[in-house]
């Protein structure tokens, strides 16, 4: 199997962008980047990131699962950080926050949940590829810590 077969699921994932930010700008559904949809900036900021992760990993596939993971990962760490920070504000702004009444985010809808189990998935797979990819994956601890 050639590098692009092993590697297909995530680099199908960039290569669907542009469906995702069509579905999103003209659809008014978004999947991909649910959580930044009150910052508009960033979601293009984002969007454009993603397309650029499309044609690296078209351009060298065998970063394919570097890439996803990367990538995943920072979509993970946006909507970790979409769901904390507002209580993390709250905590450090308020003088008594034991006793005030706690904000309350908005909870995860079907778009923020298919965001988030895109990017687990692809983080998931992105993870194993990179492993593939060095040669560590079935190894036991032992020998992949004496490889390094």
């Amino acid at each position: 199997m050639g590098i692009r077969g092993r590697y297909s699921i995530p680099s199908l994932y960039y290569y669907v962008t542009p469906l995702f930010v069509l579905l999103d700008y003209v659809g008014g559904i978004s999947i991909r980047v649910a959580v930044l949809d009150s910052a508009p900036l960033y979601k293009h900021l984002y969007y454009g990131f993603c397309i650029l992760c499309g044609v690296g990993v078209y351009a060298l596939p065998w970063l394919a699962p570097v890439v996803a993971l990367l990538e995943s990962s920072i979509n993970f760490l946006m909507t970790v950080l979409a769901v904390f920070l507002p209580y993390i504000r709250f905590v450090t702004e308020t003088d008594d926050f034991l006793t005030a009444d706690l904000p309350t985010v908005a909870g995860f809808d079907a778009p923020h949940i298919v965001n988030i189990l895109l990017a687990g998935g692809i983080a998931i797979l992105g993870f194993h590829g990179s492993l593939r990819a060095m040669g560590m994956e079935g190894r036991p601890d032992s020998e992949a810590d004496q490889s390094l």
